[in-house]
């Protein structure tokens, strides 16, 4: 297979290296292991690499540092899509009356080859450096706390290895193309009849849509599943860590509430593989008379199911923030206890009248700042999940969908429903 290309991660070469404890003082041994800890999240990716990766870089598809979305979108598109719309054409099948189902008309494969793909590419640079970024934010705003950098950087460099495996890859590989050969039967039948299969079985559109551009289309899905399973597993070994989380913080998370920012951007997966799914409900419409409303349980089904996908990866971090909450409430118990006694004894319960005027006294501002914070960790949640994040992803989930239920719901029932909405 030729010289291994070189993988934009740190190598070993270049890390910087960790002298024994003995020989260097506390905080230079502190200095480098920040050090190191920076160097890894720099470097960190769950896009680039891995065998596909590998593969590409060698045959220059990719750069180092350089994603080639748009060569990639052209290149993928011009495999899967440009020939079913050239053998289609040549069989009469791109438009016209020969079958129910034309090429052209075929809202679900068109949707999903010239949208849901090229968002699929895209979610690379959308989402990759919302991760780094996360990551970094545990390192400089120290929640990862100094001795446990050690571990952090083992994480991730323990997530890069599950990245660059070449068994993750093969099975999906397997089980994207395996379909082909175990349900061929399948496509044979149909509600209608369509570009891809006629009287005689498969049409030659019909084969390539089989055997190649389906299962390119289901490897990237899969692939990015396998990815978004890294970075829940990711959430979930740095969740076990000592992190250092404080019950007070304003955002009401402990000062997680980042993650929210980047668990948002992996709306655009589901939003791709939302084109998928409303071209075949639209071609259910179009072709099979069903109705928006014989749908409308399918749609509501498939928003709740991402969305609960899309929530999951932060769920995780549910026990954590429960005992963080939980010992802030007992902490900042005793301390208001604490502090209201001697407020009584002072102010109220007392025998002797105070040395200071009560007006203008600190005491007061301090007994309402103490309510103040308590009231944080009271109000503290135990998931970083926000309305509006949950809005944001369900809305991104959603948005295929949008175009589907305006164009078939019939006209009065819409304005009723927007008159209803405005008044």
């Amino acid at each position: 297979m030729g010289t291994r290309a070189r993988n934009p991660d740190f190598s070993s070469q270049s890390r910087p290296r960790l002298e024994p404890p003995s020989s260097r003082s506390e905080d230079e041994r502190e200095i480098a292991e920040s050090t190191v800890a920076e160097s890894t999240v720099r470097d960190f990716s769950i896009v680039l690499g891995g065998p596909l990766y590998d593969f590409l870089l060698r045959h220059g598809i990719v750069h180092v540092g350089l994603p080639n979305i748009l060569r990639r979108i052209v290149a993928l598109v011009t495999l899967t899509w440009l020939p079913l719309l050239l053998f289609s054409l040549g069989g009469d099948l791109a438009f016209g009356s020969r079958v129910r189902m034309p090429f052209l008309h075929d809202f679900a494969v068109n949707a999903q080859f010239l949208v849901g793909l090229p968002l699929l590419l895209l979610a690379e640079i959308v989402i990759d450096p919302a991760i780094r970024q996360a990551l970094a934010e545990f390192v400089e705003a120290r929640l990862v706390r100094d001795q446990e950098l050690p571990a952090f950087v083992s994480i991730l460099t323990e997530i890069r290895r599950w990245r660059n495996s070449w068994i993750p890859e093969t099975i999906i590989l397997i089980l994207a193309f395996f379909p082909v050969f175990l349900f061929q039967r399948g496509w044979a039948t149909g509600a209608v009849s369509s570009w891809h299969t006629v009287d005689a079985g498969l049409t030659p559109a019909g084969w390539w849509f089989a055997a190649l551009s389906t299962p390119l289309f289901r490897f990237v899905v899969y692939r990015w599943t396998f990815r978004y399973f890294i970075w829940g597993a990711l959430l979930w070994r740095i969740n076990h860590l000592n992190l250092s989380l404080i019950p007070t913080h304003p955002d009401h998370a402990a000062g997680l509430n980042f993650l929210g920012l980047t668990q948002k951007r992996f709306g655009i997966l589901f939003c791709a593989v939302g084109c998928g799914f409303t071209g075949q409900l639209a071609n259910r419409i179009a072709f099979e008379g069903a109705s928006i409303s014989s749908v409308k349980f399918l749609i509501a089904g498939f928003v709740v199911l991402f969305l609960i996908v899309g929530l999951l990866p932060l769920m995780l971090l549910a026990p954590t923030l429960s005992k963080v909450r939980k010992a802030g409430l007992l902490e900042y118990g005793r301390l208001a206890n604490s502090y209201t006694a001697s407020f009584h004894q002072k102010w109220v319960h007392t025998v002797t009248a105070p040395t200071e005027p009560l007006l203008g006294t600190s005491d007061i501002q301090s007994l309402a700042d103490m309510g103040n914070s308590f009231a944080l960790v009271d109000a503290m949640t135990v998931v970083p999940i926000t309305k509006r994040l949950v809005l944001q992803l369900a809305a991104q989930t959603a948005l295929p969908l949008i175009p589907l239920i305006v164009l078939g719901t019939p006209t009065p029932e819409l304005v009723h429903a927007v008159m209803k909405m405005l008044v």
